[in-house]
């Protein structure tokens, strides 16, 4: 079961990655649409909290989550390694590994992706993923373009981390939630439900969000990929697009695809914030 939240039309975020993989997405051929049907039916099998059991995980109930010991190390409250059946992922908190089933046996195993992808297979009964019928430069092609989706993923799931951080300095924004929403404080820990605090447009404002996000190394050079940030030139500095909103993110295989912010009552009200209707009047974005 994946874990959606409902949006009025396709998020901007959704808009960037389809531009990002459109001229590609033209040339995907039925061997393509094969493996990622592979892929899909693969992580449907193998549910993610008896593959953990499976090998070797102890962890036990809490809310709507599962808590246990990492195999890499240990802790002290032996609870640091947290699965989440709903959105079918996990997270260590103690090494910080984390990701989908796959990653899981990658984790457990020390094994590569190959490697993991078909112990999945033997467990359920799957053939392995066969031979490829696709030319080598189309083979590379679908796997640069595979490898550029996972990074936009990491990416949006770490956004996602830190802008659920941020909730602890707007308790109103967590009343909110509550209150109106209905959202119980496990929901909105699982679903790592967030806030985007406000700022002003001014040119010393540049995005505390990017410049968490540019300490991993492997993001660098590469957050206009994830369309949470306004910019003049892709090098930076970048700009918050999310303002004074909260956020909700969309889950598939324990990583975020796609977010959308809604707005509260101190979501700024300047030119980034309205739009003009058909009248030429100019409105607020307020929902």
């Amino acid at each position: 079961m994946n874990w959606v939240l409902p949006s009025k039309g396709c998020s901007h975020i959704e808009q960037t990655i389809k531009s990002m993989c459109g001229q590609t997405t033209q040339k995907i051929d039925k061997e393509t649409t094969n493996i990622m049907d592979y892929y899909t039916e693969l992580k449907f099998k193998n549910e993610i909290l008896s593959v953990a059991y499976g090998l070797g995980y102890n962890g036990t109930s809490s809310g709507s989550s599962c808590q246990g010991e990492c195999p890499k190390h240990g802790s002290d409250s032996g609870k640091c390694l947290v699965i989440w059946p709903g959105i079918q992922g996990w997270h260590c908190y103690h090494c910080d590994a984390k990701g989908d089933v796959i990653n899981l046996v990658e984790h457990y195993k020390s094994c590569d992706h190959a490697t993991a992808r078909n112990y999945l297979a033997d467990r359920v009964k799957m053939p392995h993923l066969g031979q490829s019928k696709m030319s080598a430069e189309e083979l590379k092609q679908l796997k640069e373009d595979q490898a550029e989706k996972d990074l936009v993923f990491n990416m949006l799931t770490r956004a996602v981390e830190w802008f659920h951080a941020q909730l602890d300095n707007f308790p109103d924004i967590q009343d909110h939630l509550t209150g109106h929403y209905k959202f119980s404080k496990d929901i909105i820990k699982e679903l790592q439900i967030g806030f985007a605090p406000p700022d002003l447009n001014h040119p010393d404002n540049t995005s505390d969000l990017a410049n968490h996000l540019l300490r991993i190394p492997e993001f660098k050079g590469k957050l206009l990929l994830t369309g949470l940030f306004n910019f003049n030139d892709p090098s930076g500095p970048y700009y918050n697009y999310f303002k004074g909103r909260i956020i909700f993110p969309f889950w598939k295989d324990g990583k975020v695809v796609d977010l959308i912010g809604r707005a509260t009552t101190i979501t700024p009200q300047d030119k980034y914030e309205c739009y003009t209707d058909k009248e030429g009047n100019i409105k607020w974005k307020n929902s």
